[in-house]
């Protein structure tokens, strides 16, 4: 009897080890499923963490448009707030327009969602930074009409 008891306890806890391992790819570097990319739109799925509407082209409603981005990091962002850098077409020169820091909710991550609202018109490039370490992280062009 004592025998089955000590194979069943073993057995029992080769079943509860066997699911324990930890590799999760959001934080494995080398197999991570996240890239660095910067998407826009005109609206945010926040349960999926998707942006909808996804284009290059905004109008302004009233005085301005409002851009939904997202920014993925390849590399977990480890609770850096978010620098969005709004540069505006000037003859064949990107010129600084807005520059605006998202804060971080929590101290890790690969993705942060959010939007901005500009009042020009013209050709942009929106560049998603993390402030620690100013890392550049993706750039996207866009017009707003």
């Amino acid at each position: 009897m004592k025998f089955f008891q000590s194979v069943f306890v073993l057995l029992l806890l080769v079943a509860l080890t066997s699911g324990c391992k930890k590799d999760d790819a959001s934080t494995n570097s080398s197999g991570s499923t996240y890239t660095n990319k910067i998407n826009i739109g005109t609206g945010v799925d926040y349960a999926k963490f998707l942006i909808v509407g996804e284009t290059s082209t905004f109008t302004r409603i009233g005085s301005y448009a409002t851009i939904y981005w997202r920014l993925e990091s390849a590399n977990d962002m480890g609770g850096s707030d978010v620098n969005i850098k709004i540069e505006k077409l000037t003859g064949t020169n990107y010129v600084t327009d807005t520059l605006a820091t998202f804060p971080s909710t929590q101290n890790y991550g690969h993705i942060m969602i959010s939007n901005i609202s500009l009042q020009h018109t013209g050709s942009f490039k929106m560049t998603g930074i993390l402030v620690n370490g100013n890392v550049a992280v993706a750039s996207t062009n866009f017009t707003v009409q």
